[in-house]
C-alpha cells in the first residue's frame, strides 16, 4: 500500500501538533517486529517493500496496520532510516534513526508534504482507487505546513535519532518527505524521491 500511495499522489504530509519528541537512547537501529505477517493476513505488499509487520485491524483501511520501514539518503557517509505506521488513528507515530553524522552534535528533523482527502467510490471531482476499496479526491490534494519531528543530539560515534507521534486529522491519506539537518539548518540526510512515506489516517 505503501509504494501505491507513493506512486500515486506523490507525496502526502501532517498536519495538527507534535507530541513531545524523545531521544532515542544507545545505537539507533530500526526496531525488530519478528516474523513479517504473522496471522498470513492476504493480500499484502511483499517484505521487500520495506513492510516490518502486518497487524491484523479489521477496522482499518486493507483490514491491517503495517509498520514501515524506509531509508534515509545524503550527500555524505551517513545513513538513516525512518520506521512509521502506514495505517493509524493518530497521525503519524515514527521512529527516526541516523548513524555516521558527526560525533557529539546537534541535529534537526523536520518533515513536509501534502494530503489528500480518503472519499467513497464515485465522490469527488476526481476519485481515484489507491487500493481495493480505498478511495482519494485528487482534487484536494494540498500542501501542509512543515513539521518539526524534534531534535537529537549524536553520540561519540555519530549515532542518534528521535521518536514521537504526530497528531493528525483524519480521513486523509498523507505522504511526508522527512530530512535531518544540521545546527546550520543544511540536510545531512532526506527521504529519495522515489521512497517517500506514504500513509492514512482513518
Amino acid at each position: 500500500m505503501k509504494k501505491k500511495i507513493t506512486l500515486v499522489v506523490a507525496g502526502i504530509v501532517l498536519l495538527m501538533a507534535l507530541s513531545p519528541a524523545v531521544a532515542l537512547a544507545g545505537p539507533p537501529s530500526p526496531p525488530d517486529y519478528g516474523k513479517y505477517n504473522p496471522t498470513d493476513q492476504p493480500g499484502q505488499p511483499p517484505e521487500e517493500w520495506g513492510v516490518e509487520k502486518v497487524i491484523p485491524s479489521p477496522s482499518a483501511p486493507g483490514g491491517a496496520v503495517r509498520i514501515i520501514t524506509d531509508p534515509l539518503e545524503g550527500t555524505s557517509l551517513a545513513s538513516g532510516w525512518i520506521t512509521f505506521w502506514c495505517q493509524s488513528r493518530l497521525g503519524l507515530k515514527y521512529n527516526i534513526g541516523a548513524t555516521g553524522l558527526n560525533p557529539v552534535s546537534t541535529y534537526g528533523v523536520k518533515a513536509d508534504g501534502v494530503q489528500i482527502q480518503i472519499v467513497q467510490a464515485g465522490e469527488g471531482v476526481v476519485p481515484f482507487e489507491i487500493e481495493p476499496g480505498l478511495w482519494v479526491d485528487l482534487a484536494t490534494l494540498t500542501p501542509v505546513p512543515e513539521l518539526d519531528l524534534g531534535m537529537f543530539h549524536t553520540d561519540a560515534n555519530g549515532r542518534g535519532g528521535v521518536r514521537g507521534v504526530v497528531k493528525l486529522e483524519a480521513g486523509y491519506v498523507y505522504d511526508v518527505v522527512t530530512s535531518i539537518s544540521d545546527t546550520d539548518g543544511t540536510p545531512v540526510l532526506w527521504s529519495p524521491s522515489n521512497d517517500t512515506n506514504g500513509f492514512i489516517v482513518y
